[in-house]
């Protein structure tokens, strides 16, 4: 496909170029034109498939050129991309027939999936055209009547006896070659491994898409069925018995390939035997099984014969005693190297399946807790920051994954028991943290969260440290605010006393006079201006 961007903000056509995706979207060829005059030479070259176009600009409107395109019968979809909120120029541009408007600034996953979606009404439209002109007897919608098909099949919502599914075929008018049998190629994908910046929609469309030109050359997506389970994206691709196996193979290599360098991401490829139609559903979960106990082999092409047997007949057990002694040390690298050490062993020996990995964060993770517990510090609020979140989900996906989540864990813990220890950096962290909130409900253990300290334990480092209570402080420094205010401003001390966190102008007053030696009307009676 080919799209035509029109603009006479240079940076942004150029951010937008660099920076959308397009092939992923299946667009091959983007052109660009910074005026109306420019942009119908282009056209008349050759017309784009889309057009993304401004409004104001110098030498003619978007409105202009979408009437132009639309009398000129040239069918282009037509996506508006501007400042201009004003319902009249959107409801001039929906007059046109236009696809999508977007409002600047920049937003790539609102682009993405915008194009994502003309993308589909123009593949849809193309169809409905084809099957205009072979009459609608079986081809009307009949990419998506066989995809539903094969998805009923993979789920077994259709029942995997042959005779039912021959009625089936029959029942849609589908033209099969079943006496070759079929290989399923499954493709797998975590969920924490995809970036941020991916719309979880746009990215199963580019999936698909990727998916479908790789393993079958081809943007028919009729034997593609994508789905998810738990933290996995799924490709399930139908290939026909007829294909080499070494063939689908190398297209599952560069499937791989394309995987990590458009989505920055590993996927992970399996092969089923060849059979039968009717025993698809079961070789897709048998597929889902090998995925699932594949702990040291992601991102590689796998047969269904191929076997992630481990030896785990003996149980292990993580040398609690000695990683602690490290912790109490502060030995950082000799604690990750060691767990490294561990994992790499039971992976040489085959003894780490997704069980044992798994029982080992849990200790792991045990032990950081515990370690945190003894030092005063609530690990739940040190560990509840996204990047923890991610690398904690990531973690049992691979030996790599649960090195990355071990050392941030590590790092984390050690170097937070350091800047405990060195009080002073603590208690100044509080003090801002009040600085900047006394104007709400505070309390102590809303200061304790904040430095992700036990209530106690603050509370006594901060009397050591200033001489007062945290609730002492925080009326100080609320008062030093109210004097200021009393000062400066007209406000009412009503006024003043809500804003600053009081609940009560009796209380606050009260408290003003007890560290001013005066009320708040006396004080701003002397000192006032």
């Amino acid at each position: 496909m080919k799209c035509l961007m029109i603009d006479d903000d240079i940076p942004t056509i150029e951010v937008m170029r660099d920076f959308i995706n397009w092939s992923s979207l299946g667009i091959g060829s983007v052109i660009t034109a910074y005026n109306i005059a420019d942009a119908k030479l282009l056209i008349e070259e050759g017309k784009p498939d889309i057009i993304i176009c401004d409004i104001e600009m110098p030498k003619g409107t978007g409105l202009d050129m979408i009437k132009w395109v639309r009398d000129n019968h040239h069918d282009c979809a037509f996506i508006f991309f501007t400042c201009h909120e004003n319902f009249e120029f959107a409801s001039t541009a929906i007059s046109y027939n236009t696809d999508a408007y977007l409002i600047k600034p920049f937003d790539k996953s609102k682009v993405e999936e915008a194009l994502a979606k003309t993308i589909n009404t123009l593949r849809a439209k193309n169809r409905l055209q084809a099957y205009s002109q072979f009459g609608a007897s079986w081809l009307k919608n009949k990419s998506f009547v066989e995809q539903s098909f094969w998805r009923e099949i993979l789920f077994a919502q259709i029942s995997p006896r042959i005779d039912l599914i021959h009625g089936e075929i029959r029942k849609r008018d589908l033209s099969l070659e079943l006496e070759h049998g079929y290989f399923l190629v499954l493709t797998s994908i975590g969920k924490s491994d995809i970036e941020d910046s991916w719309n979880e929609s746009t990215f199963i469309y580019a999936f698909s898409n990727l998916t479908s030109e790789t393993m079958l050359d081809n943007l028919q997506l009729s034997h593609v069925i994508n789905y998810q389970q738990d933290d996995r994206y799924y490709m399930g691709t139908i290939i026909r018995g007829s294909s080499s196996l070494e063939e689908i193979a190398t297209r599952c290599r560069q499937q791989i390939r394309y995987c990590r360098d458009y989505f920055q991401c590993t996927a992970t490829c399996y092969i089923s035997k060849k059979v039968s139609i009717d025993l698809l559903n079961a070789t897709r979960a048998i597929l889902e099984v090998m995925d699932r106990n594949n702990i040291i082999h992601k991102g590689n092409v796998h047969c269904q014969e191929d076997r992630f047997d481990y030896e785990t007949n003996e149980s292990y057990t993580l040398d609690v005693n000695g990683f602690e002694s490290l912790f109490i040390e502060g030995e950082k690298v000799q604690i990750v190297n060691k767990l490294k050490k561990d994992l790499e062993s039971l992976a040489k020996s085959n003894k780490l399946d997704a069980g044992i990995l798994h029982s080992i964060k849990q200790d792991f993770m045990q032990l950081v807790y515990s370690i945190l517990y003894k030092n005063k510090i609530l690990a739940h609020k040190l560990f509840s920051d996204h990047i923890s979140g991610i690398l904690l989900q990531k973690s049992e996906h691979s030996v790599m994954d649960m090195m990355k989540w071990a050392a941030f864990v590590t790092n984390k813990t050690i170097d937070y028991i350091r800047e405990v220890k060195q009080s002073e950096s603590v208690v100044e962290k509080a003090k801002t943290f009040i600085h900047n909130n006394y104007h709400l409900e505070l309390n102590r253990e809303d200061v304790a969260a904040s430095v992700y300290l036990s209530p106690d334990y603050l509370a006594k480092m901060f009397k050591n440290k200033t001489g007062l209570s945290m609730k002492d402080y925080l009326n100080e420094h609320r008062i030093l605010i109210a004097k200021e205010r009393l000062i400066q401003g007209n406000e009412s001390i009503g006024t003043i006393a809500v804003e600053i966190g009081f609940d009560s102008i009796s209380y606050f007053s009260t408290v003003f006079k007890k560290i001013t030696g005066e009320t708040p009307n006396a004080f701003r009676t002397k000192h006032k201006p």
